[in-house]
């Protein structure tokens, strides 16, 4: 699992749908999320090429 692309996109998210959220109280809960395995993963891009 990549943490920061998972972070990053959960952020991301996040704050589209609750814009008036506090985004350092946020990211911290996200990350908090991940790291206990509450959240879900978002498809990470694969490089295809790795595999050729």
């Amino acid at each position: 699992m990549n943490a920061a692309y998972q972070l990053s996109m959960h952020f991301a998210m996040h704050m589209r749908q609750w814009p008036k959220s506090d985004p350092t109280e946020t990211r911290q809960d996200i990350a908090r999320r991940l790291r206990e395995g509450n959240a879900w993963l978002w498809p990470e891009p694969v490089q295809m090429e790795l595999f050729r």
